[in-house]
């Protein structure tokens, strides 16, 4: 017996609907009610792999388009199809619940859905046995491109107004009242629109020039800036930039993905909003229909609305069934001649692709002076000359090096801005108030770092959201405000970005996070844990202390995820916590990828380099200081600690010079929490070296995270601590 009582509730509500409908007047309003219905019955079917109701709901779905917009010329009889579509669901959705299959024929059905408007229906593949291959959907037509320069050029701008616009919308949402912010916000849709119009991009540029008149009306104080308001601009935003991105991939011959929106429903918003109307307002509502015809008392409405529940609210992302348009609007040719532009000359835009190639240049360059300086230091009689000139050619270098890596610096701000719109948007689900602040966003980080840290940064602020901070009310009994706060904030230290995520929450549970240890068997007691050893139990595979599982938390992933992303970025990520005010994730990552400050140590005839950030201090240690511990093996006493040994020439397989710890150099290393000591021949200096990638042969070597190429042109191995401490310990 299939469970279909999701679906066959839905379907049911859409029958009631219809049944009592005014008139068989539907108008855009209402339709946009039925279209959710119709699009959570299709989702449910894709679930069930129903391929009868999802055919006959996409057709319902094209037909109430025609009605809506006065398309068909028998609207009467476009609604009766309505009901025996609706019936036959309901009777194909009671077969598969009663005996998980469906017998009887729906072509005859969709025909006649055909033939009432006039054209062939967009319907998702039928797969194996008759039920619909899930998430199948009908290609939609390519978008025109004429000059291919000039769209990309709009693609590049046209994500940057997006990005622009999210920022100043929030910002908006804190000052309803603030005229600049409408202001800001109109302009990069004003853009937006006269490219798009110059481009022959229709749709962005009818959608632009809605939203655009929604915000002249806000900005003329005919309308007020209200939450609902907010969501439309968010929603109309993130549908033009899913329009931008989709030429793009288009461009670049990759997958163009649907859209998957009904582009109706969002004008039909935007339309009500444009009138002053709430979501809801025009809509006749059920009860008052009711009690209209006499059919029920207001007395009984009051009784059933107690323990009726609330509709699912209404969200853009309803599934594009064909591509249709309202009745084309007429835009003026003066928007293809944009003239008066003032054009900034103090920045430029270079492919990414070019700016990575020079910098590979430039780190080539850098590794071609590492040895000539090996082969001067040969020559103690070199040409006094020449040795200037070989001095001043380093210079010059260096500074190039330092330019050329601050090309592809950019601020941390745009990644701020994305979390920023994150937290709104997990906040409104939670139910929750908040407030996001920004400290440090000139910050300065590699591109391409940027985007190795975005998906932890993600994961972590869904931790604070979902986990640190309380609901309003939870905050108002605690004596707190009702609206809670993260802060983001980014700064530099030495070689490294350290960002900070804190929240002023309910802080973090140590009985708890213990309790879970316990029961989940990542400990076996909890005596002489300190509060650090304790937090950082949260970075355990599987241990979360979510009540429940939501589609934010609770499952014991997520920060895990968060350790293993900023170890693999050579960084690391300690917690400050104190119950009932907050928790802080302080994470450090190296500026960039592409250089590694290190040390260079020799073992036997190989030369390796260790990251100076992982290492804490480098001794001789004397013979009293070495000791073999039973089941613990060798360790050296540092500073009253016993730390393992770990002889590097045993783990590579060479020939040392010296076994013996006191005659050798003992390199103590950190990684999380954990110190041990690296057995080495000698430490020949620190060096700035330019990281290479061994190949996918290399790529899973443990202990070996890439190379570099030294002053004596041969390769260095980098060590990666991490994998060190596994190799000695047998994992």
């Amino acid at each position: 017996m299939m469970d279909c009582n999701v679906m066959i509730k839905a379907i049911d509500n859409l029958a009631s609907d219809l049944v009592f409908l005014d008139n068989c007047d539907i108008d855009v309003p209402s339709s946009g009610k039925f279209m959710n219905v119709l699009e959570k019955i299709i989702k449910e079917a894709e679930q069930l792999n129903i391929v009868q109701v999802t055919q006959v709901a996409t057709a319902l779905n094209q037909l109430l388009e025609k009605i809506v917009f006065n398309m068909l010329p028998d609207k009467e009889g476009g609604f009766r199809i309505l009901e025996q579509g609706t019936s036959l669901m309901q009777e194909i959705a009671e077969d598969y619940y009663q005996t998980d299959e469906y017998k009887g024929d729906i072509n005859l059905f969709l025909e006649s859905v055909a033939s009432m408007i006039g054209e062939e229906l967009t319907l998702a593949p039928a797969g194996e046995n008759g039920k619909e291959v899930v998430g199948s959907r009908p290609q939609e037509k390519k978008t025109k491109i004429q000059d291919v320069s000039l769209v990309k050029d709009f693609i590049t701008e046209g994500l940057e107004y997006i990005d622009e616009i999210e920022v100043n919308i929030l910002n908006l949402e804190q000052d309803p009242t603030n005229t600049d912010y409408v202001n800001t916000i109109f302009r990069p849709f004003h853009s937006i629109k006269g490219v798009a119009s110059f481009l022959n991009l229709d749709d962005i540029r009818d959608l632009a020039h809605n939203l655009e008149n929604l915000l002249d009306k806000a900005r003329n104080n005919e309308i007020m800036v209200t939450p609902p308001l907010i969501d439309i601009v968010l929603d109309g935003a993130d549908v033009l930039k899913a329009m931008i991105i989709q030429i793009k991939d288009e461009i670049e011959n990759q997958p163009v993905k649907p859209l998957n929106i009904d582009m109706s429903v969002l004008l039909g918003r935007i339309k009500k909003a444009e009138e002053g109307k709430d979501e809801e307002d025009g809509v006749k509502k059920l009860g008052e229909i009711l009690v209209d015809d006499g059919v029920v008392t207001s007395m009984d409405i009051d009784e059933a609305l107690k323990i009726a529940q609330n509709p699912p609210p209404k969200k853009i992302g309803q599934t594009l069934i064909g591509e249709k348009k309202a009745t084309p609007k007429q835009v003026s040719h003066a928007l293809r001649k944009q003239t008066g532009q003032m054009v900034d000359t103090s920045t430029l835009r270079v492919d990414t692709h070019k700016l990575d190639d020079l910098i590979d240049m430039v780190g080539e360059l850098v590794i071609t002076q590492s040895m000539i300086q090996q082969d001067l230091s040969e020559h103690t009689n070199a040409d006094k000359n020449l040795t200037r000139d070989i001095s001043q050619f380093f210079r010059i270098t260096s500074s190039l090096q330092r330019t050329s890596m601050g090309l592809r610096m950019i601020p941390i701000k745009q990644t701020f801005q994305r979390m920023s719109r994150l937290v709104r948007d997990l906040a409104k689900n939670a139910g929750k108030n908040i407030n996001v602040e920004f400290e440090g966003e000139e910050t300065e980080i590699d591109r391409n770092m940027v985007e190795e840290i975005y998906n932890p940064l993600v994961h972590m602020v869904r931790n604070s959201v979902d986990h640190g901070l309380e609901t309003p009310e939870e905050r108002v009994k605690t004596g707190k405000p009702e609206r809670g706060l993260i802060n983001l904030r980014a700064y530099h230290r030495g070689g490294n970005i350290v960002i900070e995520i804190a929240d002023d929450g309910r802080g973090l549970n140590k009985d708890k996070i213990i309790d879970k240890a316990l029961k989940k068997g990542i400990m076996s007691d909890s005596e002489g844990l300190s509060d650090q050893d304790i937090y950082k139990m949260i970075f355990m595979p599987g241990l979360s202390t979510a009540e429940k599982v939501t589609d934010v938390s609770g499952r014991g992933v997520g920060m895990d995820v968060v350790k293993q992303a900023v170890e693999k970025l050579r960084g690391k990520i300690e917690i400050e916590s104190a119950p009932g005010r907050g928790t802080k994730l302080i994470t450090s990552v190296p500026l960039t990828l592409a250089i590694i400050d290190g040390i260079l140590v020799k073992v036997g005839q190989e030369t390796y380099i260790l990251p100076t950030t992982a290492i804490r201090q480098t001794l001789r240690p004397a013979k009293e200081h070495y000791n073999q511990v039973v089941n613990k093996g060798e360790v050296i006493n540092v500073m009253g600690q016993l730390l393992p040994l770990i002889r590097l020439y045993e783990i590579f397989g060479i020939q040392p010079q010296k076994e013996d710890p006191s005659d050798a150099i003992v390199v103590v290393l950190e990684n999380g929490d954990r110190s041990k000591c690296l057995l080495v021949d000698e430490i020949i200096g620190k060096a700035e070296v330019v990281i290479k990638n061994l190949g996918a042969g290399m790529k899973h070597v443990k202990g070996v995270s890439g190379g570099a190429i030294l002053g004596d042109g041969r390769v260095g191995l980098i060590l990666d601590p991490e994998g060190l401490f596994e190799l000695s310990e047998g994992k």
